[in-house]
């Protein structure tokens, strides 16, 4: 009886071992499954959220196709986009669309540096210089001007150094990577030039940086119709306040005839005149989307899409989900 009875102690041991066994299998399964159906929300939110932001740029395109292109302004459609996104809330069944079209022709091109004509280059060298003057940078006379060079070696296809940094300053840094010798693809790409440090782009708690006022791809053309008064300042020493106040009320520009600007003479026979006469414009041909796409569960997705116009033809250049 004692051994039947150790006998059946040990099968019930080993039954409640299995039971245990088979339990923690079952709860360690049903733990997966519910990770992979949370990772499985996920992902159909995020996806939801990156299509609700990609519908945020063809509208953008949609609308710059419809645009009047003899003239651009901030009055246009187009720059109250993000009033039309709100609206479109009604329409997505709790999920939001968010999101702006800016005027990259508003901005310095920042390719303009390494213009070939040396009279332009120097013009665009002191609108850079001043630029950073205007935003009260932290950078001594001495590093702003080599950066500005270091810039134009970056860009330029020689590899001569411009008073900047070529392929062997470049080479000699860790991890070493090339310089470029072309136009820069993005306004970010400053990042990896020589002098370039990134509060200067970004700001500070101190200081804005020059992420809002610099481009690339618009080929030095600035429109007077919505590039913002740091940027129409930096154009020249004789765009004072009450200039460019003046622009302001003059605004919008229908066509390139500046006469009701107080304050500056755009009509002296002078070189900067003449030079800022050919900068500026009041068409654009490039434009940048950025779209927020989010839904209640917390998906979030950013996309950023520059759009380059051609008469009513409007293409993307530049595309970034993040």
């Amino acid at each position: 009886m004692k051994v039947l009875k150790d006998k059946r102690g040990v099968v019930l041991i080993l039954v409640l071992s299995v039971v245990a066994l088979f339990t923690a299998m079952i709860v360690s399964f049903g733990a997966d499954e519910s990770l992979d159906i949370e990772l499985a929300y996920n992902f159909r939110d995020s996806l939801q959220a990156q299509y609700i932001a990609r519908a945020g740029v063809e509208a953008a395109i949609t609308i710059l196709s419809e645009d009047d292109t003899q003239s651009d302004s901030l009055d246009d459609q187009w720059a109250s986009f993000a009033e039309y996104a709100v609206a479109s809330a009604s329409y997505l069944d709790d999920a939001q669309l968010s999101g702006t079209i800016t005027d990259e022709c508003s901005k310095f091109d920042l390719n303009s540096l390494a213009a070939v004509d040396l009279k332009d280059r120097g013009y665009r060298i002191a609108q850079f210089k001043r630029l950073f003057t205007l935003l009260k940078i932290d950078i001594t006379d001495e590093e702003l001007d080599d950066l500005a060079h270091a810039v134009i070696d970056w860009i330029d296809a020689d590899s001569d150094t411009d008073f900047g940094a070529e392929e062997e300053y470049y080479q000699s840094l860790d991890p070493p990577y090339h310089c470029k010798n072309a136009p820069l693809d993005s306004a970010e790409e400053i990042l990896l030039v020589r002098g370039m440090k990134p509060e200067y782009f970004s700001g500070t708690e101190n200081y804005e940086g020059i992420r809002n006022y610099v481009t690339v791809g618009t080929k030095g053309k600035i429109n007077i119709n919505t590039a913002s008064e740091t940027v129409l300042r930096s154009l020249s020493d004789r765009f004072t306040e009450n200039a460019v106040n003046s622009v302001l009320d003059c605004r919008p520009f229908t066509e390139q005839t500046y006469d009701c600007i107080k304050g500056i003479d755009l009509a002296d026979g002078s070189e900067e005149s003449i030079w800022i006469k050919s900068v500026l414009d009041v068409k654009s041909a490039r434009f940048s989307a950025d779209m927020k796409g989010s839904l209640p569960s917390g998906a979030l997705v950013n996309v950023r899409a520059v759009l380059e116009r051609i008469n009513n033809s409007v293409r993307i250049v530049y595309y970034r989900i993040y």
